[in-house]
């Protein structure tokens, strides 16, 4: 496989011990779906599969039950896991795939105001998600995503390259600008968004959550 963005690739072909290498545009390592751009779109839709399967499983198992701690452990260990391994290196920066991963969440949420009876607006499951104390995806991958951070810097992630992509800001004069990351401009959202990158531009906006 040949990573890159370019439209026009130069495919050469490669072989070990005379035996030709077969090339292929997509492969999963690790639990984790790659293709050649290196974009997370193949990645949320097999997860997204893979929870969908276990949510069915579980509202087959849970149709009976009654309470709402049960139903939210069932759902936290066995189905947002999915959703959320590995986060901090595929988060998603578009809405289209934002809304992908949620769309999951609402189902389970729908599932759960109808077991517990509780009442809420058609398509509007805060009520639902506030009862059971359930932050959106979203939210969570923001978290994980300081937590990462703090545990570079912390050392608790043993790490020297990644520690080595972290740009601390080094004011040379008194500032009105806080940031404590330097975060260069980039001209593509690809690169923007990069991980290490789009943590430090979260870390900039809301500091307090560092360590």
């Amino acid at each position: 496989m040949s990573f890159t963005r370019k439209h026009v690739v130069i495919n050469w072909s490669y072989s070990l011990n005379n035996s030709v290498i077969s090339r292929v545009e997509m492969i999963v390592d690790l639990g984790f779906k790659f293709n050649s751009s290196l974009d997370p779109g193949p990645h949320i839709t097999m997860i997204c599969c893979k929870a969908y399967k276990m949510l069915g499983f579980l509202k087959r198992l849970a149709h009976d039950f009654k309470l709402g701690l049960s139903l939210k452990i069932l759902f936290c260990s066995l189905v947002r896991p999915i959703l959320e391994y590995g986060a901090v290196l595929w988060n998603p920066h578009t809405a289209g795939h934002s809304r992908q991963l949620e769309m999951v969440q609402r189902k389970f949420l729908s599932f759960a105001g109808f077991i517990l009876n509780i009442h809420h607006q058609p398509h509007d499951y805060v009520p639902v998600s506030e009862f059971l104390n359930i932050d959106t995806l979203s939210n969570r991958r923001i978290t994980l995503g300081f937590k990462f951070l703090n545990g570079l810097i912390s050392g608790n992630i043993d790490s020297p390259y990644l520690l080595s992509l972290i740009n601390f800001r080094v004011p040379q004069r008194n500032s009105r600008n806080n940031a404590p990351f330097y975060v260069p401009s980039y001209t593509s959202n690809y690169l923007a968004n990069e991980p290490i990158t789009r943590i430090m531009s979260l870390a900039n906006v809301d500091a307090s959550r560092l360590c």
